[in-house]
């Protein structure tokens, strides 16, 4: 029996080729796929250019706004605030930006704050708004890297066009240019049969994660790595057919990077006693990255990836060890 082609609650199925051939120029059938599932959990519209797909290198990255990061931000009703930019400036040039971003969680505001650096984020092409605009350009990277480390599931592995415009031509956001693909909106919608898996979610944050670097990360890009790799680890633990169930899991995980409740920790021992399978899953992710992942993070963001992990496990000892009891 054929499965039913994978449905989303923010596109319809019509805008699907529209989106393959005017936004997503040059996306294979499994980029496509991954791109619209994270258009549709992020809410934002390819069509209007809330959010880009973007090919570089040969890989996918997801590109939006720094309105449509704090748009997904206030959706979740824990977006409490964000601090003006605070810079560090050598002989009158801006050269860091920091923001702070607060996250409510249980109840308390937590804090999360990240640096842009200039040398990091100045583009070497095309740079006419940041030499006219260096405040503003390089505080919107700033608050672009808070927003996400205070969201990481509503926003991991999506990036705004000012972070990435350090990048080389093959960056620029598609401008629509008309491309039939091959076999047509049926071969299309045969494609687009079944959910991405947890392994093929983990996958798609891999091109922003990575490229590997002789030299050490600085602190920001370890954090993001660990961000990322974080939210790997939470899609596999929280992997079932149901949204609702799926999305609350996901928002206990997010709790429990801040603090974890005994309200957090029932949840998710429970969950792990219904789905015992995605132990193996998120062990899975971790064992297939865990060599990238300590080469491009540093050693405390490893060591807490690694606590994290175990952490996860916990959740199903703690269910295994009731039953044994």
């Amino acid at each position: 029996m054929a499965k039913e082609v994978m449905k989303y609650e923010n596109i319809t199925p019509d805008q699907v080729d529209l989106i393959k051939s005017q936004i997503a120029v040059g996306a294979t059938d499994d980029e496509l796929r991954l791109f619209l599932y994270v258009a549709d959990k992020s809410g934002l519209d390819p069509l209007t250019k809330q959010i880009y797909f973007i090919k570089r290198g040969g890989k996918m990255t997801i590109q939006t706004a720094i309105d449509g990061f704090r748009s997904i931000a206030d959706r979740t009703g824990q977006y409490h605030s964000s601090d003006k930019p605070v810079f560090e400036e050598v002989d009158n040039k801006v050269v860091e930006a920091t923001v702070t971003v607060g996250k409510i969680t249980q109840g308390e505001v937590g804090k999360f704050t990240a640096t842009a650096r200039w040398s990091e984020y100045y583009p070497e092409k095309n740079a006419f708004m940041w030499d006219k605009m260096p405040h503003t350009m390089l505080g919107k990277c700033a608050e672009a890297l808070a927003l996400r480390k205070a969201f990481p599931q509503q926003l991991g592995g999506l990036y705004t066009g000012d972070e990435m415009e350090q990048a080389d031509k093959d960056g620029i956001p598609n401008q629509g240019r008309n491309i039939t693909p091959k076999g047509g909106s049926k071969q299309l919608e045969e494609s687009l049969k079944e959910e991405p898996s947890v392994e093929a979610i983990a996958d798609a944050i891999k091109p922003v994660v990575v490229e590997l670097k002789s030299e050490a990360p600085s602190e920001e890009e370890s954090q993001k790595f660990l961000d990322s790799a974080m939210l790997s680890l939470d899609e596999g633990f929280a992997f079932c057919e149901n949204k609702e169930i799926h999305d609350r899991i996901i928002n206990n995980l997010n709790d429990i990077k801040y603090v974890c409740s005994e309200a957090n920790a029932e949840v998710l021992e429970n969950f792990a006693g219904t789905y015992p399978a995605n132990q193996e899953k998120f062990q899975k992710v971790a064992k297939e990255n865990a060599k990238r992942w300590k080469k491009i993070m540093l050693p405390v963001h490893y060591d807490k990836l690694y606590d994290y992990m175990s952490e996860l496990n916990t959740f199903f000892e703690a269910e295994i060890a009731q039953e044994m009891v």
